[in-house]
């Protein structure tokens, strides 16, 4: 079973994601915010793996996905980024920061793929 930190501000996706990742068997830990995740990985330690919205309130799911870059401990950490958005420079820094973009609405077979790959490189 893998640790799973789900950082969204909308609180009805979030709890789907709880549901759906509790239902793969992972273990969720699930924030509203960029500050909240910092505090949950202080409190839990670095997860698996990170499935992050990209827009929030406050910072930024990019803020957040650069400043875990930086630190040793979540260097290579996976992560999916999360958007409703079509834009070029989600896309771009979704690659410079080697993460996966998934666009909302978000399939339930394609998240399943996308994790379960990135748990195993």
């Amino acid at each position: 079973m893998s640790s799973v930190l789900v950082v969204e501000d909308d609180s009805d996706i979030r709890r789907l994601l709880e549901i759906r990742l509790a239902r793969m068997g992972h273990s969720v830990i699930s924030v509203g915010s960029a500050a909240a995740a910092l505090a949950a990985i202080d409190r839990y330690g670095v997860p698996d793996a990170v499935v992050l919205d990209i827009v929030m309130h406050g910072a930024s799911g990019i803020d957040l996905l650069r400043q875990l870059r930086d630190q040793p401990g979540s260097r290579d950490l996976p992560v999916i980024l999360l958007t409703a958005r079509d834009l070029q420079e989600d896309r771009k820094a979704a690659q410079e920061l080697h993460a996966h973009l998934m666009q909302k609405p978000i399939e339930v077979a394609s998240l399943t793929r996308i994790l379960d790959r990135a748990l195993t490189s």
